[in-house]
This record gives structure tokens, sequence and C-alpha cells, in this order.
């Protein structure tokens, strides 16, 4: 290594984009704010776009590994990303599943159906391959919508088949959004995106630059969270 090779660590961060996650309850709206999102492309893994209906957004439909695969294909070697800001997926929840089915469906080598555990490893890797890749790609924004899952003690955090997925993505990602009507102080109630845990809640803020509550305007937040 070559001393004179040394960056500042804002010289990194700040060609990653803002790398956020969100969940929240069928309804919340998780999808239409896509359209606040700086230039968006989107990836979507599951039907009902409905809320969608007046939206221009550039969107590739994906239920089946195949055309799941061929998107991040082009994420990864098309210099046609360069039109885009925002790597959205709608929803990563349904991506797992989709994986999940065809997995289960499959045979091993010996012919022989598929084994449940090593079904749910093959999805799990093939779903972090692909996170990992949204993570660290460079001068993009990410935003993965997420199912809502709640724990029999009233946990609230984002859904996924298995169990590794569950412990591996959270980690991973820097921004966790959980969408819902909040009660905000000072506000009342108010459909807000929550940025810091709760005691009920999972929510993260690693850059420090958001409020406890954040409107959901992706593009006026992603530019506070880069400041």
């Amino acid at each position: 290594m070559d001393i004179r090779s040394l960056r500042p660590a804002s010289h990194f961060a700040s060609k990653l984009g803002a790398k956020t996650l969100v969940y929240g309850a069928p309804g919340t709206g998780k999808t239409p704010i896509i359209n606040t999102a700086p230039r968006p492309v989107l990836l979507c893994t599951e039907p009902g776009l409905m809320s969608m209906r007046n939206s221009n957004v550039p969107t590739w439909f994906a239920d089946t590994p195949a055309l799941v695969d061929e998107f991040f294909k082009w994420a990864k070697e098309s210099s046609e990303t360069k039109n885009f800001d925002t790597i959205c997926v709608d929803s990563v929840s349904e991506m797992a599943s989709v994986y999940l089915r065809d997995a289960l469906g499959g045979k091993t080598q010996a012919g022989n159906k598929a084994h449940g555990q090593a079904a749910y490893g093959k999805m799990g890797d093939k779903v972090m391959e692909h996170l990992r890749f949204l993570f660290y790609a460079q001068y993009k924004h990410t935003y993965l919508i997420c199912k809502l899952d709640t724990t029999d003690a009233g946990f609230k955090r984002p859904s996924f088949p298995g169990r590794f997925l569950n412990t591996e993505v959270p980690h991973l990602y820097d921004i966790i959004l959980h969408i819902d009507t909040h009660n905000i102080p000072g506000v009342g109630q108010h459909k807000a995106f929550r940025t810091a845990a709760a005691i009920d809640a999972l929510a993260r803020d690693r850059s420090g630059k958001l409020n406890e509550f954040e409107p959901c305007d992706l593009t006026a937040l992603f530019n506070k969270a880069m400041s």
C-alpha cells in the first residue's frame, strides 16, 4: 500500500449514495413514494402496482429468478444505468420468495427433490449477492421495500423468508425506515418515516443527519442524509 493512495473517509462515503431499506404494513404507501426519488428505476417482483397507475417510473417486472437475474446483470454491466440515480426494489421480501419457490421446486444433482434447508440456503446466498451489489454500487441510492413482520412480542421489523436474511439484511443497510402513521411530537398523528429505533420497531440512521421522523420524500431524505 502506498500512503499517497489514502483518502478521507468522506471521499468513499459520498460515492456510495444513501442505501435505504423501508418496511411497513400494506397500504402505507411504500410503493408510490418511489415517485419522489431522484431519477428512479424500479425492479418489481410482485403484481399489484395499482398505486403506480399514473407513474412513469421505468419498471422491470420480474416474477422468476431468470428475470430478476436479468435486471441485476443489466444493473451491473450496462452503461444505461447512468440515466438513473435510485435503484428501487418492490419488494425484496418477494424477490426472496421468488428464489425460494424455485429452489424448493428444484432437484439435486442426484435427481432428488431439493431439501428444504438447502433451498433456503441457496435463496439466501442469491438474495445477499444482489443486496451486496446494491449496497456497494457507486453513485446510486437504493430504496428497497420489505414486508412487515411483527413478532409475538409486538416488535416490528422487515420480513424475509427463513432466518438468514432476517439477520443479515438489517445489519447491512445504513438507513432502515419504518413507515406508518406515527404520533409525532408537536405534529400529532401523521404518516412519516421513523428513522430511530423504538421499543417496538426497528429503524436506523447511520448518517446521523435525519430527524427521528422524516417526511415521505426520498429526494429530500437522501439529500439530508448525504449532506
